[in-house]
């Protein structure tokens, strides 16, 4: 099987074109896949709509898939996957579902072993609206002004779902408010190619261990401020049968948010674990 790389953005995102995802990876395409995941940062492979469990068998191939910590989105026959949506439970366009995931973020960085990578799977989107941004943490940290780089180096940030923002909070379930903090260096090694990046963002950190709160703050809005450049990112306007796959150890991502027809969003969503 030959595939083909197609990058779609400078700093991050690519199409994997010749691969069908629906059946299990032969070995040395599984690697040859893997490896334009790690080259890459995010990948997306078009036009292949997939089942539930095609969709578990796609996300298999990076790796272990561990549950999410939100439990109300569980997918209702497989648990290694949620049903991510702007809708409430009487199916309306919900407002506050749909500012889900507007914040810059790294998915399960509150985590102790924080993920290696999520992957969405179209189920329905909007007819306008609804993509998704990325940004290459690698790049920031390698274009960051050497004053920035060395206030962060050595230091440990700590995460916990939903970050500082109160309103947050407020939404989650009893045992997520309680979860302790959780510390990553900031500065942080990727675990495949041990390549450097920044490890903050600004949705779920909390602040810097060893700095009062002010002067954390301080620090990590101008790191947010650095890493949020126009050069380090990329946008993936989203079709039906899109597949997505990105690297959480390297990469923030977040919802644009728009959707001026105030259309259901809907997709199947995996956790691939980084053990």
């Amino acid at each position: 099987m030959s595939i083909e790389v197609r990058k779609l953005g400078d700093a991050l995102l690519a199409e994997v074109v010749g691969v069908d995802i629906s059946k299990p990876l032969p070995e040395e395409a599984r690697k040859d896949v893997y490896q334009a995941f790690l080259d890459n940062v995010v990948l997306v492979f078009r036009d292949q709509p997939l089942t539930a469990a095609g969709m578990v068998q796609f996300a298999e191939s990076f790796g272990r898939l561990e549950p999410h910590i939100t439990k109300k989105y569980n997918h209702p026959e497989f648990d290694q996957l949620i049903v991510l949506t702007n809708q409430n439970e009487k199916g309306e366009v919900d407002p506050f579902e749909s500012k889900r995931g507007n914040k810059w973020h790294t998915d399960m960085c509150y985590r102790e072993v924080p993920a290696r990578a999520t992957s969405l799977h179209t189920l329905q989107i909007p007819d306008a609206g609804g993509d998704t941004l990325f940004a290459n943490m690698y790049r920031a940290l390698e274009a960051m002004p050497a004053s920035l780089r060395s206030r962060l180096e050595g230091r440990k940030a700590t995460f916990r779902y939903g970050g500082r923002a109160a309103d947050g909070q407020a939404r989650l379930e009893k045992n997520e408010q309680q979860a302790p903090l959780v510390a990553h260096p900031i500065v942080k090694p990727h675990t495949d190619t041990r390549r450097h990046s920044v490890f903050v963002n600004p949705a779920h950190t909390v602040g810097v261990v060893g700095m009062d709160d002010g002067e954390a703050l301080e620090l990590l809005e101008e790191t947010y401020a650095w890493c949020m450049r126009p050069e380090f990112r990329a946008r993936h306007k989203w079709r039906f049968g899109d597949t997505v796959i990105w690297d959480n150890r390297c990469a923030w991502h977040k919802a644009t948010g728009d959707n001026p027809l105030r259309q259901p969003r809907r997709f199947l969503r995996a956790t691939v674990a980084d053990n």
